[in-house]
């Protein structure tokens, strides 16, 4: 009987450990998802790995290149993205591409992932492990605070960035990149492309596609404030200004803040006078300064004290106009959580707030103004066009069929002796539009004197000269 009930514990014993053994052997199932999930884990440390891609003209100049790009990404994530916004052109002279990247970076642990180029130019992606205590005493020697970098010192630890996938090696992006979400970041891209539009639309030839893109392309932007919504002049500049930085390094054209207020300080009265007080200012002032869209900057702003801090959160609301028309262009909003903290002021924080939130938003916002714009110029930019003295009915049908066959659409709004006017939808620019014109009235008898008299915005006047 004792014999018995050993051999059975014996046999017990040794199932379990089969068991177990199945449970977690080699190449199995769950052993490779405990392993998998104990190695995705972050390890967070005074020395994180991160990533950066740089140019140069030599691998050296673009290794050094790609180290700060990796730096000024940790230095973000060490102060909290309101005050890398907020302090983005100090950060960027303290940590500037030229300087002394092994100064800042545990030099014998970088890792290069890719690079190319030819003789005069190179690019490099790399990991390198960041020196954060050295990273923190060159900030606090600046007054940058926030978020782990404090006043009083301490330690500076965060995780490592998973490294990037790429397709291409990507020149590096000047300034401190935006965040990609809590914990990483990555670069800002130059957001100069044209928006994916999601759309059943017919697709149009490639030289119309080449030309909506070439437009799109190259807008023209300028930003103001709602002045019902911002009171606080301060404020409605660090908006404006942060926007433009934003326009600024995607490579678009953008109105500076002061031409805005010039032109609205010693043109009222031109205003008036043209517009009757029809269109509001700020579209006839863009329309003055050839912008394409203007962008009309909302905020709300809360602050509060807490134990010898302050902290500041933002609501920013950004609205997209057609310069041309006044119609929407899409809109864009961004609040800050949490709120920007400082050791200054509430002012202080507030004004953080509201920097980091409408560099945030304006992302949102171009990507909005640029797929309403391509939706709109894929059935072609509506124009009108005056034709002034059209005595002959027959002679004007002839224009208008001629140039049905080279535009997107054409009505004919109005007629008289005096005055023709049309709508016209062409995929191209108004100056396309005058090359078109004269083109077709040379080819209609009595319009080969056609000449221009006027053109404002995306109207354009001729007279026939009969």
């Amino acid at each position: 009987m004792k014999a018995k009930t050993v051999l059975l514990l014996i046999g017990l014993v040794v199932g379990i450990a089969f068991l177990f053994s199945c449970a977690t052997a080699p190449g199995s199932p769950a052993g490779e998802s405990a392993r998998s999930e104990k190695k995705s884990e972050p390890v967070v440390s005074e020395n994180p790995m991160y990533y950066g891609t740089g140019s140069g003209s030599s691998q050296t100049a673009a290794m050094n290149t790609a180290k700060m790009n990796a730096v000024r990404k940790a230095v973000q994530d060490a102060v909290g993205v309101p005050t890398a916004m907020a302090k983005q052109s100090q950060i960027e002279q303290i940590f500037p591409d030229q300087g002394n990247a092994n100064s800042f970076v545990i030099s014998s642990s970088a890792e290069i992932l890719d690079r190319s180029g030819q003789e005069g130019s190179y690019t490099v992606t790399l990991g390198v492990r960041v020196n954060l205590e050295a990273v923190g005493n060159i900030l606090r020697a600046n007054d940058i605070y926030g978020n782990q970098v404090l006043p009083q010192g301490g330690r500076i630890a965060l995780a490592d960035q998973q490294p990037p996938s790429f397709a291409a090696p990507q020149p590096v992006e000047q300034g401190v990149s935006q965040s990609g979400g809590e914990g990483g970041a990555t670069s800002a891209q130059p957001q100069k492309t044209v928006a994916a539009v999601q759309s059943q639309e017919v697709p149009i030839d490639p030289e119309k596609a080449a030309i909506v893109q070439n437009i799109v392309n190259n807008l023209a932007y300028m930003v103001y404030y709602n002045e019902e919504t911002i009171a606080d002049p301060f404020l409605a500049k660090t908006a404006v200004g942060m926007a433009n930085k934003f326009l600024s390094q995607q490579g678009l054209d953008y109105v500076d803040l002061e031409q805005i207020e010039r032109i609205k300080e010693d043109q009222m009265a031109a205003y008036e006078a043209e517009t009757g007080q029809g269109v509001s200012i700020i579209q006839w002032i863009a329309g003055k300064l050839n912008a394409d869209i203007y962008i009309e900057v909302s905020l709300d702003t809360e602050e509060e004290e807490r134990s010898g801090r302050y902290y500041g959160s933002a609501s920013v609301s950004l609205k997209n106009f057609d310069s041309s028309t006044g119609s929407g262009r899409g809109t864009a909003f961004y609040q800050t959580v949490p709120p920007a903290m400082s050791t200054v002021s509430s002012e202080d924080a507030v004004n953080n707030a509201v920097a980091s939130a409408t560099y945030r938003a304006m992302e949102e916002a171009l990507k909005q103004a640029q797929v309403y714009t391509e939706k709109e110029l894929r059935q072609g930019l509506q124009y009108q066009l005056v034709l002034q003295n059209t005595p002959d009915a027959r002679t004007m049908r002839d224009f208008a069929k001629k140039m049905e066959r080279k535009v997107e659409e054409i009505k004919r709004l109005s007629y008289s002796p005096a005055e023709t006017t049309y709508e016209i939808r062409l995929i191209g620019e108004i100056s396309d539009l005058e090359d078109l014109v004269y083109d077709i009235s040379e080819s209609v008898n009595g319009l080969e004197g056609l000449f221009l008299v006027y053109q404002r915005g995306n109207s354009i006047t001729f007279d026939t000269g009969m």
